[in-house]
């Protein structure tokens, strides 16, 4: 026995999904809530319409008890898309839902006490250590899986990091082989320059040696 009260207890069950499907509340109150329009479009009724306009409730009746229809009809449209727009953002059929699960769990536990029934394991039999992990683990079990996402995308971003610096590495010796080229060229050319320059200058001093003897052979 003291070894099961020291042994881990297992998680606790996750809650059971609950039903997108109206429930007995969800139900009763889109009823009421279609008893109401009902009603409300009830009290419209072409007699009241048509007292309002008397020039055309004696001339064009019909006409204008069209206009009335598609006034209602209208009316009841927007009315019940409204509605089911207020259901949707405000989760109004699954919070009735779960309200129902809730009252009809605390009946059932009502039930088993009225009639005797224990639970499988009391609570006051769980150690210290299962109560612990009990309250503990599904917060541990959700910071795990938020840990768990972010590394995750912490891994991914590394992943483009290093891919983008691949690229701009790869990108870098590119243009540094390409500046090294160009270098090359230029050292060439200065050399190609220079050699020209001296093989200029040493044309040059032969043309006046030469000049210079003729001009003392003439004297």
């Amino acid at each position: 026995m003291a070894n099961q009260r020291n042994s881990a207890s297992p998680s606790p069950p996750p809650q059971p999904p609950v039903a997108a499907a109206p429930g007995p509340r969800a139900a009763a109150l889109q009823k009421v809530f279609a008893g109401a329009l009902s009603s409300s479009l009830k009290a419209d009724s072409y007699a009241n319409f048509s007292s309002c306009f008397p020039t055309p409730a004696k001339y064009c009746p019909t006409a204008l008890e069209g206009v009335w229809k598609q006034l209602n009809t209208r009316l009841e449209e927007e009315c019940m898309r409204d509605f089911e727009k207020i259901l949707e953002e405000r989760s109004v059929v699954e919070g009735l839902n779960q309200w129902d699960t809730l009252i009809d769990d605390a009946r059932r536990r009502k039930n088993r006490a009225v009639e005797g029934e224990q639970p499988s394991r009391p609570l006051h039999t769980l150690s210290a250590d299962e109560l612990y992990r009990a309250h503990t683990t599904p917060f541990l079990q959700q910071t795990a899986t938020e840990l768990e996402s972010k590394l995750q995308a912490t891994q991914q971003n590394n992943v483009q990091m290093m891919e983008n610096i691949a690229a701009q590495r790869v990108e870098m010796e590119q243009l540094i082989s390409g500046l090294e080229s160009v270098v090359r060229d230029i050292e060439g050319s200065v050399e190609a320059m220079s050699g020209a320059e001296e093989s200029s200058t040493e044309g040059l001093k032969k043309d006046v040696w030469e000049l210079e003897q003729e001009v003392a052979a003439t004297r």
